[in-house]
């Protein structure tokens, strides 16, 4: 392969005016395939490109490693005939399934069309509001001029000015024809209605008297005059627009996990089936199911993730509730730390809301970065059903995710906590305050 040149250009599925740029390492990410903006898309993006390669770099190690191990090969056994059908039925299986694949393409597209049409629209309109917003700023000064043209005629009438104050309807209806635009029409309204209200402004019976009418048109002078120089503009508000750009996103992401939720997934056969985790690797996942009782499937079926279905209790409460044997993931930012750590437990028993605490002595928490599993000590506390936490363990809490306050680890009653924290110097004692990131919950 040495010398060979290698050109890939394949558009990107995510971003169709990009080519492929690298593949993930890891067999079973969530993403496979990057196209530089894929890259730049990611929040830690820095972190992300070790585990990249090119597609060259890619080919150049798989046929390293298949050199290597090619004469390893063991031949000779048959192929047991149960396998064989089974494969002989995939083409069926798979038409029938292609076929399922493209009506939901079709839906979703719909769903997304309508989206874009309405997103596009309410934009539109908010963006055509702001502008009309600006235009009504010169609208008003304008009109503050006219109005107070008009109360100088008011207040120092001559001859000429009879007509203009005071019109027939046909001159009205020759006003009204001239008007070739919404300001125009604006105004005109505007001041008719304003004539019309001037006995509910307070000055009615007063005008025709000197001093009313000069005092009033004194007040009106002196408004305007503050009026010198005020430039109005829309002041840049404490938020940049990349941090606009990000709460557009998680927002957005949130109203379409809870708009659409693909279910029956077809998992990773080697992952697992339906295991689909926006933060856990392979290892993860094998080190989970050494851990959880062996009389379980270990088939993981996510019920629950903080970012998509809403990160508080009553959400965490409406999709698990009732259910057995979970495994709760949080993703959690200790106070300090430089890094996240992934922090969980299982349960054996049903999540409920009843504001007290879940009863089992089979459950534990434990934490899959320093890889420690810690049982629970007092059946008593094994979780907790307050309808305000998301999964909550022990009664101190040795897990505490409290949505709606500060989350922390506090030993109680689960042996061995000290060990699940990544934090130097944390001897066990007291409480280690994190922030959870997002949150997965899966049954088994």
């Amino acid at each position: 392969m040495e010398g060979q040149k290698i050109t890939v250009r394949i558009p990107c599925p995510i971003h169709d005016s990009e080519v492929i740029q690298r593949v993930a390492m890891d067999p079973h990410a969530s993403q496979q395939l990057y196209c530089l903006e894929c890259i730049l898309s990611q929040e830690d993006s820095a972190s992300l490109s070790p585990s990249l390669k090119t597609i060259p770099d890619l080919l150049e190690t798989a046929a390293t490693f298949y050199a290597q191990n090619k004469n390893n090969v063991r031949m000779g056994e048959q192929v047991p005939p149960e396998y064989l059908d089974l494969l002989g039925g995939q083409a069926e299986k798979l038409e029938q399934l292609s076929k399922h694949i493209e009506d939901e393409k079709k839906k979703v597209s719909s769903v997304f069309d309508v989206i874009m049409q309405d997103m596009v629209k309410m934009i539109s309109e908010k963006k055509n509001e702001y502008l009309y917003e600006l235009d009504q700023q010169l609208f008003n000064l304008r009109y503050w001029y006219i109005f107070f043209d008009k109360q100088i005629k008011k207040t120092y009438p001559t001859e000429e000015d009879i007509p203009f104050l005071y019109p027939t309807k046909e001159d009205l209806v020759t006003k009204l024809g001239k008007i070739t635009n919404a300001t125009q029409l604006m105004a005109f309204v505007r001041n008719l209605k304003e004539d019309l209200n001037e006995q509910k402004l307070g000055i009615g019976a007063s005008l025709g008297l000197e001093g009313g009418r000069k005092a009033y048109l004194n007040n009106i002078s002196k408004e305007l005059i503050k009026l010198d120089n005020v430039k109005p503009r829309y002041a840049q508000g404490e938020l940049e627009m990349s941090g606009l750009k990000s709460e557009i996103k998680a927002s957005f992401e949130d109203l379409l996990g809870r708009l659409l939720n693909l279910e029956n997934p077809i998992g990773d056969v080697v992952k697992g089936a339906n295991f689909d985790s926006k933060f856990l690797k392979a290892e993860d996942f094998n080190l989970l199911k050494q851990w959880v009782p062996k009389n379980l499937k270990f088939q993981p079926k996510l019920v629950y993730r903080g970012s998509r279905d809403g990160m508080n209790g009553a959400a965490f409460h409406k999709k698990c509730d009732g259910l057995k044997n979970t495994v709760s993931i949080i993703k959690a930012k200790f106070n300090g730390a430089s890094k996240s750590s992934l922090l969980g437990g299982y349960l054996d028993v049903a999540w409920n809301s009843s504001g007290g605490y879940i009863n089992t002595s089979n459950s534990f928490i434990f934490s899959l970065s320093t890889k420690k599993k810690c049982t629970v000590s007092n059946a008593g506390y094994g979780g907790n059903g307050n309808l305000h936490y998301g999964p909550t363990f022990g009664g101190g809490h040795d897990l505490g995710v409290i949505l709606n306050g500060q989350s922390y680890m506090n030993p109680h009653s689960y042996s061995g906590t000290a060990g699940l924290i990544e934090i130097k110097n944390y001897a066990g004692t007291g409480h280690a305050y994190f922030t959870p990131e997002d949150i997965e919950v899966y049954t088994l």
